[in-house]
C-alpha cells in the first residue's frame, strides 16, 4: 500500500509537471526579491532549489540584504553556492548582492536565473547576460505567460508553484501561511486549496505544526522602545509613524503593535522605506505605493523615499491620510 501511495505521487508530480510545460534550466540561480525579503520569496526559493535538486540539476541562492529572525531558519548554508560564502554574513545575509552575484557566477554561471515573489525591476543586480524568468503574484503590470515570466493573481508566488509548476515541497506552507497573515487576508479560501494541495503531497500535521512553532519567534523588546519614541500621528483609525531606526524587524515589529489599535498603518523607516497597510477591503494602497517607487497588494504595499527629508516625509503621510479618508 505505501509504495501504491508513492507511485501515486510520482505519478502525479510527472502530470502536473508536464501540464506545467516549464523545462527547467540545467544550471538555476534562484533568489527573491532584492527588498522585501518575506516568507514567500524566501520558501518559494527553498523550494525550488529542493524540487529542481531532486530533479538531479544544479540550482543555487545568493545571500540576501536582510533577513527576519522570524524566517533565517528556512535557508540553510549549503542552499548558497561555495563562491559567496565568504562574502555571507553569520544569516546568510550580504551588503552587496552584485560583489556576490559576481563572484559566483566566475566559478559557476547559472543558465537562467529565477526570481521568486517580485518584478524583475527589483532583482537587485546586473544578470550580466544570463537569462532572467520570473514567477510573482504581485500584479502591478498585470498578468502575463510567456518565456520571461509567469505572473497571475494568487495569494502567494508558492501557489503558483503548486499549482502551475506542480512544486510540492511542504516548505510552500511557509509561503502560504506569512503572505496571507495565516489565512487572515489575501485571498484565503484560494490559499486554502492550495495548502489542502500541499496536504495531498505530503504535507502533514507534524510540518506544518513545527513551521508554525518556527515562525512565532520572541519579538525584540526594543520595537515597543521604538513605538515609544516615534513620531506619532493619528487621526480616527488611521495612524502614521516615523521611525528614526532603519532597522527592517523593528519596522516590522511596530506594524504589528499599530494594527492592534489601527486599521489604517503608515510606518515610515529611518532609511526612507515605507509601508502602507489597511484592513478595509474597499481601499487599494497598491496605487499609492506606486507613486511612491514601489507595489504590492491593495491592503499591504510598499513604496521608498528618495531621499529622507521633512518635506518628502510630510507629502507621503498627507497622501496616505487623504487615501484613507475618502472612504
Amino acid at each position: 500500500m505505501f509504495a501504491l501511495r508513492i507511485l501515486g505521487r510520482f505519478i502525479s508530480s510527472s502530470i502536473s509537471r508536464w501540464r506545467a510545460g516549464r523545462v527547467w534550466a540545467w544550471r538555476t540561480l534562484i533568489i527573491g526579491p532584492s527588498q522585501p525579503v518575506d516568507g514567500d520569496s524566501v520558501a518559494c526559493t527553498k523550494a525550488l532549489l529542493n524540487h529542481l535538486r531532486k530533479m538531479g540539476k544544479e540550482a543555487y541562492t545568493l545571500p540576501t540584504l536582510t533577513m527576519h529572525a522570524q524566517i533565517e531558519w528556512v535557508l540553510e548554508v549549503s542552499d548558497l553556492h561555495p563562491a559567496c560564502l565568504p562574502l555571507a554574513g553569520r544569516r546568510l545575509t550580504t551588503r552587496n548582492l552584485q560583489q556576490v552575484y559576481d563572484a559566483v557566477i566566475a566559478a559557476w554561471k547559472p543558465d537562467e536565473i529565477i526570481l521568486v515573489d517580485g518584478p524583475a525591476s527589483k532583482l537587485g543586480f546586473d544578470p550580466r547576460g544570463v537569462p532572467l524568468f520570473t514567477i510573482d503574484h504581485h500584479m502591478e503590470g498585470g498578468p502575463r505567460d510567456d518565456g520571461e515570466a509567469y505572473i497571475q493573481p494568487a495569494p502567494a508566488t508558492g501557489c503558483l508553484l503548486a499549482e502551475r509548476f506542480g512544486i510540492y515541497e511542504p516548505i510552500l506552507a511557509v509561503s502560504i501561511l506569512t503572505d496571507t497573515y495565516w489565512l487572515r487576508q489575501n485571498q484565503p479560501s484560494k490559499a486554502i486549496e492550495a495548502l489542502a494541495l500541499l496536504r495531498k503531497h505530503g504535507l502533514d500535521d507534524e510540518q506544518l505544526i513545527d513551521m508554525q512553532r518556527r515562525l512565532l519567534v520572541p519579538k525584540d523588546p526594543t520595537i515597543i522602545d521604538a513605538v515609544r519614541s516615534c513620531q506619532l500621528r493619528h487621526e480616527g483609525e488611521a495612524v502614521v509613524a516615523v521611525l528614526s531606526e532603519v532597522d527592517a524587524e523593528i519596522h516590522r515589529g511596530v506594524m504589528a503593535q499599530l494594527g492592534y489599535y489601527f486599521r489604517h498603518i503608515c510606518v515610515v523607516r529611518g532609511d526612507g522605506y515605507v509601508s502602507f497597510k489597511t484592513t478595509d477591503q474597499r481601499l487599494s494602497l497598491r496605487l499609492l505605493a506606486e507613486r511612491w517607487g514601489g507595489g504590492g497588494h491593495d491592503n499591504m504595499a510598499a513604496g521608498r523615499l528618495r531621499s529622507m527629508t521633512a518635506a518628502a516625509v510630510t507629502q507621503v503621510c498627507s497622501e496616505f491620510l487623504s487615501t484613507v479618508r475618502a472612504v
